[in-house]
């Protein structure tokens, strides 16, 4: 059965009078249906445990199970093998290794969770106490733990998690402490734990010493899952978000055993953190959650500015856990996640015992609930025996499952289960007050128990004062640890100490570095209150019950300072009521009796004593220059006089006489020199800690030096939280928190930062950060730099042009023009020179078949190459009559010269370069007519953009590769900015590198690939990487051989479609009047001709790209493969075969054929091995396809995924060398590899990577962008040893569609053959229509006014001009016609097929959100293949197209310009995802939520705040945001979860902020 418990939801209540804990053992474990917890454990496809590391795929349900059926604990032989019930500690970090450690365990032996950050001397006495036979740890803990005298010392086994470096999440193997008994792990698993086997051990805080044992057998543990899944109605679809720990029968029930019995998942962090939750859910999909009051508190806190959680997320449900849920906070979680909101009650003994049903609208305040588990009584303190009436306040019992059976005690040495904390009626007191109204919801009063509940942790006090004994036994006489009221943790540790006879009271910041060594910090107290004696009752027992309301303390807050926390009061007579306050008050300082206590110090000349804003006093005391003593000897000295809390910190000494002004103490003097003197003595990262904590705990940072320590400054759990979030933002880093809490100086948590960013590639050097001006332009630093800056410079002039709105109607009827008339006017001059094409030839054949096709053929080259000649002509004249010469300047969008600006650029791209593209001296001259400056011996490469041409002056022997030269660029608040561009003599621009307006490329320079101009050139030998710098074959060749190939091959391709042609052609043409135009329209309106047209466009579409791409990997086999070696001694044949294929099997032609045989699918695998590349399995391609010059020198592993637009050279002016890429490597988008890189197993290349030649990339290293010419670093997981398993890099996307291995159907290869087919053919039908009614009308029109109308058609000398206008008129309504019911055709299909996309994890196996979004990219054909392929261009920074992206579910504001220059590269892949402010302008730049990593598909949302700017080239990767009037400079990567700082100014892949100031005046 794949999921036992399906049925647990569809069970009808319990009869009255049963508990929901007995119906359900009665409908699961009682009826013989279930035994073990492997009968429990769902078998499906489902994912189950989920790690918030993206780059791991979840564990599903079906591997969960195999994983505990076949697990096995290995033995060193030094004690016997493990059996049932034998006890097993197990103290690992939360996370996936853990929770399946867990259920492992739990499934054969008694497992026993402990808190991992525990000290060695706890677990110690818990492993001793609990009698364990074996630890289950992390080789990390070793040292820390104490694990080898746990070994040697008390014959323990040891065992060792070693997580697995890649898989899906959780998978771990396990190795011994020490040799392994050969053989152990052969065994088979032990018999499986039954329901009245122990399978779980816990401890609870006792209310009387030490700690008290709760055993669970796996009876208790099925029925406390069922009661939560049955209670929440937990659903295989739900995935809950799990920050808590696993040492905590909260958290394992409710977070891991009910999600994975009720068949749903459950993502697992290591520890909470509140900004991380917000990014987790959102990928994950997270739709529940259970945690702590503080944790809410900091959720809500820390929510991101701009997001609506409510319509954003996926949760449905809130649970609160640990305490009362006040009902502000309820109320607040609600509004803000409009979700359910459920207080919940349990506690070790019984988890769960209350909670409200699903319906719970917050109707009644300060409620826990209705049972949910157990049988819930009322019961008289006095009398447990005696039940209370409803409404009565009394002790909660509880009775039934999942009640646990009794504590464990020893008694003569044997174990038993002490019972006597039951009544007669089998009633257990949970130590709590409350009571329950007539329908049966509780509410909790009070807590009777002296336990502390600290933010949800349970802190046994007893613990605490064990430890104060003995750390602290000189200093403290006695303690008692009581609970304090906090306004976040509901409750905090408090501290009575009795200090010792004749010593100083120990101080707070004394006290807690003291415990370091006993008691993790969560577990240090909070205050301290000085006594005499610890108050008593009659009997002599400590009183610790309401103790800290009797004192009058509290509530406190983590604001509160140190030294407001330490208290006196004097200890009451032992028969005080406990109803009566205890007088207390806070200790004060006098600052005269320490500065009197310093002077008695030997050696101390003078001494000056100032309390700090904390009250805390400071001192700067002088003493002798030859006095061999320091502060810390002063330090010690006046500990042995003073009280702790007095004694001064921080304790400066001057070795030269204080500071005085008119004879006072010149504070603030002395303070600045030891703020230099620590600066200086601190590194740059130190200081910058320092003054984070400084700021976070609102010290002078003066008094903080290398050695403070966060702890003993003020800081607690829940400000290290915000530590590192405050460290994560001013750094990049991000640390973990267990560390933090073992290294917690300013020192060792700079040497964390250095350490992480040495692994990450280095910190960023200051030389690195350029200076940037008002445009972004850099400033002339450097004497390579591209950029300058003056005052009077013209780009930040407007010339007087006044702002308009985007939907003023002068705007929208400007704009609109391009999209009707542009194209259609284009369109209908090749129409028109056809049908006279045809009726002129039609003069002269005989009317043949064979003659029927030459003519039509003819007259379509004629047509083709006169509207090649014509349209860029005509552009180049509307261009100088619109707008002449560019004018420099900063204008604001729609303006009057905008909207000059912008048709030309429209008419320039609709037109494109036509007849001038064909060879590079008709390139230049098209160039030169639109007023370019072109040097001599100039290399401009037909991939290269550029616009705006008479701001362009290249200067002598260039080269511009496939590179963007742009005098335009966006500006911030609805701007953008015209700038010359000057490019000097012998530069070299190459691949992938953007040249921005005002740049000045100094003679000589190499910039790129992968760069821009505001940034440093590469170094010179990179010029080598220019495609114009490869030899090619001869001329001859060429000529003779080469070209003849290319015609040969475009012949055949186009076979099939000169076959449909007969079929068009088959009849004669039918003269009329022998007046052939007419007779040729007349024929061709024939509806038989009609179809044969609509045939003959399918054909054309369809069968030519797979005719090319067949008879071209003919033609690449039988001229043979190139081979590793130089350049420079290539033979002609050797040229000649690199120049050939990138003739015939370039990127464009292979994309034609991927779109009809599919893109990212083994069949490209196929195809570039038949052109000699060696592909391993399952690889993922690129819709865009690579560029590779030479397949058969490249070499691909198994599971690799490619990003779009990646370029691999294989050969360069230099050498051919192969590239080489490993198993389960990722190769991200826009990524650049050199000759001869070679990339590891698992390695990522990450976005806009640039791979340095001959480079080899680690296995499972990080790397993105770049940086002094190669990838940045950002660092390495650890590699498992030995060689990888065959499906240990299987990716989502492999295991979905080779495996078959999704909870979905995957649709076939065929299948996707056939839609991909169908999609072409529906195309090219769709298209060809507006040409077959035009010719329809226009027949039916002519025999219309035939006898009425001889102007109309009739042969005239006008004619020619009359059909053009005719067949313009006609192609200008429907063409635009065709072109909105596209869009309309993209929107409603969008909405039918993907829906709203929502934030979260999109794994290919695990949902089909990838499959449906592939479908709809392929039903967007028609528009994107259409109308020329301008829909979106002639829209693109129009109204028009946000209007477009609305409809598509964006949220866009007001005057945005969207694609500001033109046709974007890359759509708004997931516009739904996407908010934009007002006035937001963006380029052709990458606004896409997906990201794809390691195979982990996930969404994300966008954010663009008011005014934001983003230029062409630049990136906002998933899940970044731009604050409002941030500008992304040219080729500028924003990563993933990133956000951009008002007003700042971006640059670099990836990105940095840049400086921003002017340059100085010019000196008169």
């Amino acid at each position: 059965m794949e999921h036992p418990f399906s049925y647990l939801n569809g069970l009808s209540e319990p009869p009255a009078g049963q508990s929901l804990g007995d119906y359900l053992a009665a409908n699961i474990t009682d009826n013989g249906q279930f035994n073990t917890l492997l009968d429990c454990l769902p078998s499906t496809n489902r994912r189950v445990l989920i790690s918030p590391d993206l780059s791991r795929p979840p564990l599903t349900h079906r591997m969960l199970k195999h994983f505990i059926e076949s697990f096995v604990l290995p033995s060193s032989g030094r004690t016997a093998p493990l059996q049932t019930n034998d006890r097993v500690m197990m103290a690992l970090p939360t996370g996936p290794e853990n929770a399946l450690a867990l259920l492992a365990v739990a499934t054969y032996f008694n497992c026993a969770p402990v808190n991992a950050s525990c000290t060695a001397e706890e677990l110690r006495d818990d492993a001793l106490r609990l009698e364990a036979r074996a630890v289950i740890a992390t080789r990390e803990a070793v040292e820390r733990l104490g694990l080898a005298s746990l070994h040697f010392d008390h014959g323990l086994e040891i065992y060792f998690v070693e997580p697995r470096p890649s898989g899906p999440a959780g998978l771990f193997d396990v190795s011994v402490f020490g040799d392994e008994q050969p053989g152990s792990r052969d065994r088979d698993p032990p018999p499986p734990n039954t329901l009245y086997d122990q399978s779980l051990v816990l401890h609870t805080s006792g209310t009387s010493g030490t700690k008290k044992v709760v055993p669970y057998t796996m009876r208790h543990l099925i029925v406390g899952a069922a009661s939560v899944i049955k209670s929440w109605e937990l659903t295989p679809e739900e995935v809950n978000m799990n920050m808590m720990p696993l040492f905590h029968v909260g958290g394992i029930l409710r977070n891991l055993w009910a999600p994975v019995l009720s068949g749903g998942s459950t993502i697992l962090c290591s520890g909470f953190d509140a900004n991380a939750w917000w990014t987790l859910t959102s990928q994950l999909g997270a739709t529940w959650y259970y945690a702590a009051p503080t944790m809410h508190h900091a959720i809500l806190a820390s929510k991101p500015e701009n997001m609506d959680p409510a319509k954003e997320l996926k949760i449905r449900m809130i649970c609160n856990a640990a305490g009362g849920l006040i009902p502000s906070l309820a109320v607040e979680l609600r509004k803000t996640f409009n979700c359910t909101v459920l207080p919940s009650y349990g506690m070790t003994e019984c988890m769960p015992i209350a909670t409200p049903p699903m319906t719970y609208q917050l109707e009644r305040p300060g409620c826990s609930g209705i049972a949910c588990g157990p049988y819930i009584s009322i019961r008289n303190p006095l009398n447990i025996e005696e039940e209370l009436p409803v409404g009565s306040t009394g002790n909660i019992c509880v009775r039934g499952l999942p009640t646990f059976s009794g504590y464990e005690k020893i008694e003569n040495g044997v174990k038993i289960l002490d019972t006597t904390v039951f009544s007669t009626e089998g009633w257990f007191d949970s130590g709590d007050c409350g009571n329950l109204d007539a329908d049966g919801y509780l509410y909790i009063t009070g807590r009777s128990k002296e336990i502390i509940n600290k933010g949800g942790e349970v802190v046994s006090p007893f613990e605490i004062e064990e430890a104060v004994t003995q750390a602290c036994k000189d200093r403290v006489k006695q303690s008692l640890a009581f609970s304090i009221e906090h306004k976040v943790l509901q409750e905090t540790i408090g501290m009575v100490i009795v200090p010792q006879p004749d010593q100083p009271r120990i101080g707070l910041a004394e006290l807690q570095n003291s415990l370091r060594n006993y008691l993790h910090p969560s577990k240090w107290p909070f205050a301290i209150v000085y006594m005499d004696d610890v108050p008593k009752n009659a009997a002599g027992k400590p009183l610790r019950i309401k103790l800290g309301s009797r004192l009058g303390i509290g509530p406190l807050s983590d604001d509160v300072p140190a030294l407001e926390r330490h208290f006196e009061a004097k200890a009451p007579s032992k028969e005080t009521p406990l109803s009566r306050p205890i007088p207390c008050s806070r200790i004060t300082v006098d600052v005269r009796a320490v500065q009197r206590a310093c002077y008695r110090i030997p050696g101390v000349l003078d001494a000056a004593v100032v309390q700090q804003r904390d009250g805390a006093p400071m001192a700067f005391i002088q003493v002798a220059e030859d006095a061999e003593f320091d502060a810390t000897d002063i330090d010690r000295a006046l500990s042995q006089i003073l009280h702790g809390y007095v004694v001064p910190n921080p304790l400066h000494v001057f070795r030269q006489p204080l500071i005085k002004n008119h004879g006072e103490y010149d504070f603030e003097a002395m303070e600045s020199i030891i703020r230099e003197q620590n600066a200086a003595s601190m590194s740059h990262t130190s200081i910058l800690v320092r003054d984070i904590i400084a700021k976070l705990l609102d010290l002078d940072s003066s008094s903080i030096t290398d050695e403070s320590d966060f702890f003993l400054l003020g800081g607690n759990s829940l400000l290290l939280g915000r530590l590192i979030f405050m460290i994560r933002k001013e750094t990049d880093v991000s640390l973990e928190v267990s560390t933090l809490f073992t290294n917690s100086t300013v020192a060792r948590i700079a040497a964390l930062i250095d350490e992480n960013r040495t692994s990450e590639g280095g910190a960023e050097d200051e030389d690195d950060m350029y200076q940037f001006d008002e445009k972004g332009a850099g400033l002339l630093a450097d004497p390579h730099m591209a950029h300058a800056y003056s005052d009077d410079d013209v780009a930040f002039s407007s010339h007087g042009e006044r702002p308009r709105s985007s939907t003023h109607p002068l705007v929208l009827f400007v704009q609109a023009i391009p999209f009707i008339f542009f194209y259609p006017l284009k369109a209908a001059w090749t129409w028109t020179i056809i049908l006279h094409g045809l009726a002129f030839f039609s003069y002269y054949i005989e009317d043949s078949m064979w003659e029927r096709l030459g003519a039509l053929l003819a007259s379509i080259v004629i047509a083709r190459l006169t509207s090649r000649i014509l349209c860029p002509t005509a552009a180049i004249a509307f261009k100088w009559v619109v707008i002449g010469r560019y004018r420099p300047g900063k204008y604001p969008m729609w303006c009057n010269y905008h909207l000059r600006w912008w048709i030309v650029n429209q008419s320039l791209r609709t037109s494109g370069r036509g007849i001038y593209a064909v060879t590079p001296a008709l390139e230049k001259l098209y160039y030169r007519l639109l007023g370019m400056s072109i040097g001599r011996d100039v290399q401009i490469s037909s991939d290269c953009k550029i616009g705006e041409h008479d701001l362009i002056t290249v200067h002598d022997r260039a080269v511009l590769d496939r590179c963007l030269v742009r005098p335009f660029c966006v500006e911030r608040d609805g701007y953008f900015r015209l700038e010359p561009i000057v490019i000097g003599r012998d530069c070299v621009v190459n691949t992938y590198t953007q040249i921005s307006p005002g740049a000045r490329l100094a003679d000589g320079t190499v910039w790129g690939p992968q760069s821009s101009s505001h940034e440093r050139p590469a170094p010179d030998s990179f010029a080598a990487y220019a495609r114009s710098a490869v030899p090619e074959p001869h001329i001859l060749l060429r000529v003779f051989i080469g070209y003849p190939i290319i015609i040969g091959v475009t012949i055949l391709a186009y076979m099939p479609w000169f076959a449909a042609l007969l079929l068009l052609l088959s009849q004669p043409f039918n003269f009329k009047n022998h007046d052939s135009l007419e007779s040729v329209v007349a024929w061709y309106a024939y509806p038989k001709r009609i179809a044969y047209h609509f045939f003959a466009r399918i054909i054309r579409k369809v069968l030519p790209p797979l005719v090319h791409l067949v008879v071209s990997l003919v033609i690449k086999r039988i001229i043979g493969f190139n081979k590793a070696g130089s350049m420079r001694n290539a033979s002609q044949l050797v040229l000649f075969r690199r120049w050939i294929t990138g003739q015939l099997l370039d990127q464009m032609h292979l994309k034609r054929a991927f779109e009809i045989i599919g893109t990212h699918y083994e069949m490209v695998s196929v195809v570039y091995r038949v052109m000699g590349a060696k592909i391993g399995k399952r690889v993922y391609w690129p819709g865009s396809g690579i560029v590779c010059p030479d397949p058969e020198l490249l070499e691909i592993g198994d599971d690799v995924v490619f990003g779009s637009r990646s370029e691999i050279y294989t050969s360069d002016s230099i050498s051919f060398d192969p590239i080489r890429v490993g198993r389960g490597a990722v190769i991200a988008d826009r990524v650049v590899l050199l000759p001869g890189t070679t990339i590891g197993r698992q390695c990522v290349i990450g976005s806009g990577s640039l791979g340095r030649r001959n480079g080899n990339y680690e296995e499972r290293s990080v790397w993105m962008g770049q940086k002094n010419g190669e990838a940045v670093s950002f660092g390495k997981s650890s590699a498992p040893e030995g060689e990888l398993g065959p499906d240990d890099t299987l990716t989502p996307f492999g295991r979905a569609f080779y495996k078959r291995q999704a909870n979905y159907f995957v649709m076939p290869y065929p299948m996707i053959v056939a839609i991909n087919v169908l999609a072409q053919a529906v195309t090219a039908a769709y298209w060809a229509g507006g040409f077959a009614a035009t010719v329809v009308a226009i027949h039916r029109i002519d025999d219309a006014f035939e006898h009425r109308s001889h102007w109309l058609f009739h042969d005239h000398w006008y004619r020619p001009a009359f059909l053009y206008l005719a067949i313009a008129i006609f192609f200008s309504v429907i063409l635009p016609g065709q072109a909105i019911i596209a869009l309309f055709w993209i929107i409603g299909t969008k909405w039918l097929v993907i829906g709203r996309r929502r934030e979260g994890q999109y794994n290919w196996d695990m949902s089909s959100y990838c499959q449906r979004w592939q479908l709809h990219l392929t039903l967007q054909k028609p528009a994107l293949h259409g109308f020329g392929g301008h829909i979106f261009m002639n829209l693109s920074g129009t109204q028009y197209v946000v209007w477009f992206l609305r409809l598509m579910g964006a949220h866009i504001g007001k005057d945005c310009a969207i694609w500001a220059s033109g046709k974007p590269t890359l759509m708004l892949t997931e516009p739904d995802l996407v908010t934009m402010g007002d006035r937001v302008s963006i380029d052709n730049c990458s606004v896409v939520a997906h990201i794809n990593s390691r195979g982990q598909f996930s969404l994300n949302r966008l954010r663009l705040g008011d005014g934001c700017a983003m230029r062409t080239g630049s990136r906002l990767l998933s899940g970044a945001c731009m604050e409002a009037h941030s500008m992304l400079l040219e080729h500028t990567l924003v990563a993933s979860g990133e956000i951009t700082e008002a007003w700042a100014v971006y640059g670099g892949w990836p990105a940095r902020r840049l400086k921003l100031r002017r340059a100085p005046e010019p000196k008169a």
